[in-house]
């Protein structure tokens, strides 16, 4: 069966059902979603049973619903601030805006199980079925920086036969204590799961943990919904700025940028080369701190028995040992591309690290501007980081992008009211104190100061 839309959406993951919502709310255009999955909601599908998001909900999902209750945990490592979905409420979200919001519309297509191969077709997987696709206006390409999860992706080392190397989604099942935990990896898997485990009383000795580099965190203290947050977020902004005017180089930057609260790190003593925008909170720093057999040989080549094989040296292990692969390269670092080129639009970070608030608003700026030039001076894109330096220029392009979005009044008042930008109406005071306004004032002095600092830094960057 031919079919015939306007907006031919390739993937129904996070970012894909963001701009879904936000253009059906936007426009009255006929949208088709094809999808991999079984089911929206993307690497959520294949996530392990314990997997929260590391940002507040608050922030995180489409325009239109709001995702959990907003409320504040009482408990574990996330206490005093606001809660963080689960894996199972993400998912279960996402079926909701499918279910509740997009196919009612009557302009929404969804083919789950499905795939465009961009020859004008789409294959479904399970019937068989071939359909032809006439695109009126543009393919929008959802995947570009798609990454891997733990549960799919290929790994980069041997293991021996007879040896338990397991998924974390395998981990939550296996049913057997072991002498020995393996984590590989020290990312934002590698840590769930540490945490994960201490909480089911394994003991820190019992965990063996591979971190080829050390990463600089988010402490997410920072990055809070709601009026009673105001102070902390301003004060860690104004801190931020002056940290970055005041730095001399690039150590002495990271060195004030950890000072002033924007960054943490496990270790006091190593200086991290890796940043990937996970966050943790200072208690669970501190739990994670209880872990002291941590393995910095580099990366992992080879599990045989007995031994860890790896860059840089070998490690030796107990016979009953679980080795979990947490090294999943998460979401790679991909060479940014225009985001508007023609009859296609490829979506991609246009705020650090927030990717279903950039997939929404790239569909809002869709809906309302006519000139792919001006749409692109918009949405400069932001590759994911995996460096430290990486940091700098994610803070100067969204710095780019955000003094953009507030030169456009049409933007700036759809900003106002989007639930997933953190800078909403309803997250400042309505009356403010002399010394917010003192504060609100000196971030404000020390914007355009900060922009030219972080710029000389990346031309020192390219030059080197």
């Amino acid at each position: 069966m031919p079919i015939d839309t306007d907006y031919l959406i390739i993937g129904g993951g996070a970012s894909g059902m963001a701009f879904a919502d936000t253009l059906c709310t936007q426009t009255d255009a006929t949208i088709t979603i094809v999808d991999r999955g079984h089911s929206p909601g993307g690497h959520w599908n294949h996530a392990y049973p314990f997997v929260r998001l590391h940002q507040p909900s608050s922030f995180y999902g489409v325009p239109s619903k709001e995702l959990g209750r907003n409320t504040i945990d009482t408990a574990g490592g996330n206490e005093g601030l606001y809660e963080l979905a689960s894996g199972s409420e993400v998912r279960g979200y996402f079926q909701q805006v499918l279910d509740q919001t997009l196919l009612p519309s009557g302009r929404v297509r969804y083919f789950s199980n499905s795939e465009y191969r961009n020859d004008g077709r789409i294959y479904c997987t399970l019937s068989g079925k071939v359909h032809d696709v006439s695109v009126r206006i543009k393919t929008v390409d959802t995947g570009y920086t798609g990454g891997k999860v733990p549960a799919t992706h290929t790994r980069k080392f041997d293991v021996g036969a007879d040896i338990s190397c397991v998924t974390p989604c395998q981990l939550a099942d296996i049913g057997h204590a072991a002498d020995q935990y393996v984590i590989i990896g020290s990312g934002k898997t590698g840590i769930d799961v540490c945490l994960w485990l201490l909480a089911q009383g394994v003991l820190p000795d019992q965990i063996i943990w591979i971190m080829p580099r050390d990463a600089w965190f988010i402490d997410r203290c920072g990055f809070q919904p709601t009026e009673e947050f105001f102070d902390i977020r301003l004060q860690l902004a104004v801190n931020e700025n002056e940290a970055i005017i005041s730095a001399t180089s690039f150590d002495d930057l990271f060195d004030r940028l950890e000072k002033a609260g924007s960054l943490l790190r496990l270790d006091p003593s190593i200086k991290p080369t890796a940043y990937k925008c996970a966050t943790v909170t200072v208690k669970e720093l501190e739990t994670l701190r209880k872990i002291k057999n941590i393995v910095r040989l580099g990366h992992l080549k080879q599990i045989s028995d007995g031994q860890l094989v790896l860059a840089n040296g070998v490690y030796e292990t107990k016979k009953n040992t679980v080795y979990v692969d947490c090294s999943a390269s998460g979401i790679p670092k991909v060479v940014a591309t225009p985001v508007f080129d023609k009859d296609r639009i490829t979506v991609q970070c246009v705020r650090t690290c927030q990717p279903t608030f950039s997939a929404a608003l790239i569909a809002y700026i869709e809906a309302t501007e006519a000139d792919d030039a001006r749409k692109n001076n918009l949405c400069a894109p932001i590759p994911y980081p995996t460096d430290d330096k990486d940091w700098i220029s994610q803070k100067f392009i969204s710095g780019q992008n955000q003094l953009a979005w507030m030169q456009n009044e049409a933007v700036r008042n759809w900003l106002k009211g989007c639930r997933l930008d953190v800078f909403k109406s309803g997250q400042t005071p309505s009356v403010r104190t002399s010394e917010q306004d003192e504060l609100s004032l000196k971030l404000k002095e020390t914007f355009f100061p900060t922009f030219s600092k972080l710029k000389s830094f990346m031309d020192d960057m390219k030059a080197n």
